[in-house]
């Protein structure tokens, strides 16, 4: 443990200056209002997601793999409050993930291929290979063993980079291309399979950059995953800016008395 002599009067002296704030401003800080409204917005819409009759049955048997008790015959009503208390947490977890997934596949079915379109490039997959040096010379002298005596980049890299690429010979990834610093990126994006970027700098280091491998983005189940998940935060945060936007006012202006009561 470490010593802490004084840490309770200042964390007092902390709760007390909060305690002091408006109610309005405490609930903007950090976003407490927001996430609350969007844990509201996220229930409300999952209670409105349902499934039919064919569809049943392939759901229970998703949300019952690997339970041991016997599944209900419909999932209408409040079957949750049926299940052993050891299961209730896990089982709505998985329920409202369910429904959550089923909304996002029915709201973004025609959208979905257009945002794929529109966020291709930034789901490419690379390999690439780095050198990090501190000296441009030394940067300068590689680049031209790489170019002119066609050297090993992953050698050199084990050898002379600085960085911790080293230790895998200099081959970073397979990440996607929108990962790695925006300079880098933008090296990357002009640089074809087997091609050396000339020396550049990116903040202290001067780089060296090869591009190993590309993978182009692929619309499969993880990358739709994915973009349905953006695009439902989009229209979240959408929804809750017009919403927020509106209803701060009337929560400064409302005393705290009243908005306690409520």
């Amino acid at each position: 443990m470490f010593e802490c002599p004084g840490l309770e009067s200042e964390l007092l002296g902390g709760v007390e200056a909060l305690a002091s704030r408006p109610l309005a401003e405490l609930l903007l800080q950090n976003g407490i209002l927001r996430n609350m409204a969007q844990e509201i917005l996220l229930r409300q819409l999952r209670e409105g997601v349902s499934f039919t009759a064919e569809e049943e049955p392939v759901i229970i048997e998703r949300l019952w793999e690997g339970v041991d008790v016997p599944p209900p015959h419909s999932l209408a009503g409040d079957w949750i409050a049926e299940l052993p208390e050891p299961l209730k947490l896990g089982m709505g977890q998985r329920w409202d993930q369910v429904r959550l997934q089923k909304l996002m596949e029915t709201r973004y079915v025609d959208r979905l291929e257009p945002y794929f379109l529109e966020r291709r490039k930034d789901l490419e997959q690379v390999v690439y290979g780095l050198i990090r040096l501190h000296n441009q010379g030394a940067a300068e002298e590689l680049y031209l063993r790489l170019i002119d005596d066609k050297a090993d980049f992953t050698e050199l890299a084990r050898r002379h980079s600085l960085g911790e690429e080293r230790f895998s010979h200099g081959l970073v990834g397979p990440m996607l291309i929108s990962q790695p610093h925006p300079t880098i990126r933008a090296v990357l994006a002009s640089l074809k399979v087997g091609e050396v970027h000339a020396p550049f700098r990116v903040d202290s280091w001067v780089l060296l950059v090869l591009m190993e491998h590309r993978q182009p983005a692929s619309l499969n189940d993880a990358t739709r995953i994915q973009l349905q998940q953006e695009l439902l935060q989009q229209d979240l945060d959408e929804t809750l800016d017009a919403v927020l936007a509106a209803f701060y006012p009337t929560l400064v202006a409302a005393p705290e008395s009243s908005i306690l009561a409520t």
